[in-house]
């Protein structure tokens, strides 16, 4: 049955909740691999291959496969130092999920686009907005510095995208340009970011992106918990964030408020440290690495 057929059935069984989001998601099993869907067993084995192969190359000092052959559209010659990771695994996986509307069952989309750094138009970006020096190590040794690039990025274009970076120590593997046009499929972006931490078996993630910021009222305050989502508060102010998780369990995030001056003109105030909790839209990641924990990856 197509993804289609099954929500179909689900409303012919008047199953249907009567609000809320249903997703569908077809899986590959075989009895032998009680705790592996068979994409992901493939992805790990051709992971551990990498490794393999790359361990042999280096041994023998040569820093890429030289054989002549054909190769798939994104298989290359190359040996990446981290995951060995295909983003064709990770799309395959996705076109087996759907996500649905349960009161008309209108299909809901995330929007999530993995970016390729072009060294030579990266260089004339750091140079035409004078930004500082991309930072380095883990997520969180990251926080600042970033936070002093998007600052510089909000100030000279007046808005910023969401992006993703994820990490395997000090090393970035993936950068994913994110959108989302409600919480719902804001949420559904990030259930699709913890299934790529884990294809990628990434230990670190660090999110830098624009977001609504409003003051607790005082019973939320005594409820301790939030009663009116900031984007819903006619007293909501506008912030850029920065703030990154790690598999063992740090967590750091910096917020800047943003002003609009009367001539259009951005500005963004010194960044505050915030302690981020355990905010919604990282209960999917913090879930997919404990599932890792539980399979040995």
């Amino acid at each position: 049955m197509s993804v289609h057929e099954i929500l179909t059935a689900i409303q012919a069984s008047r199953g249907m909740p009567p609000f809320g989001t249903i997703t569908i998601a077809r899986r590959w099993i075989d009895k032998e691999l009680e705790s592996w869907e068979i994409l992901d067993a493939a992805a790990a084995v051709y992971m551990h291959l990498n490794e393999l192969l790359r361990v042999g190359h280096r041994a023998s000092d040569v820093e890429t496969c030289n054989l002549e052959g054909a190769y798939g559209e994104c298989v290359s010659a190359e040996l990446p130092l981290t995951s060995g990771y295909l983003p064709c695994m990770h799309i395959a996986q996705s076109e087996l999920t759907s996500h649905f509307s349960a009161p008309d069952g209108s299909i809901l989309s995330d929007v999530t686009e993995e970016l390729e750094v072009d060294e030579v138009k990266a260089q004339k970006v750091v140079e035409d907005y004078q930004l500082p020096e991309f930072p380095g190590g883990d997520a969180i040794a990251r926080v600042p510095g970033m936070m002093k690039i998007a600052r510089k990025v909000m100030e000279k274009d007046g808005f910023h995208g969401t992006f993703a970076f994820l990490l395997a120590g000090e090393s970035i593997l993936h950068i994913q340009a994110m959108g989302f046009d409600s919480q719902r499929t804001k949420l559904l972006s990030f259930e699709r970011l913890a299934r790529l931490v884990e294809s990628s078996r990434a230990d670190g993630l660090l999110v830098v992106g624009e977001m609504w910021m409003g003051v607790q009222t005082e019973l939320e305050k005594k409820l301790n918990t939030v009663l009116i989502p900031a984007r819903d508060r006619v007293d909501r102010t506008e912030g850029l964030s920065v703030y990154a998780v790690t598999r063992d369990g740090r967590r750091s995030e910096q917020v800047c408020t943003v002003t609009r001056g009367p001539n259009g003109e951005t500005n963004c105030s010194d960044p505050v440290e915030f302690d981020p909790g355990i905010m919604n839209t990282m209960i999917p990641i913090f879930r997919k690495w404990k599932e890792m924990e539980l399979r040995g990856l």
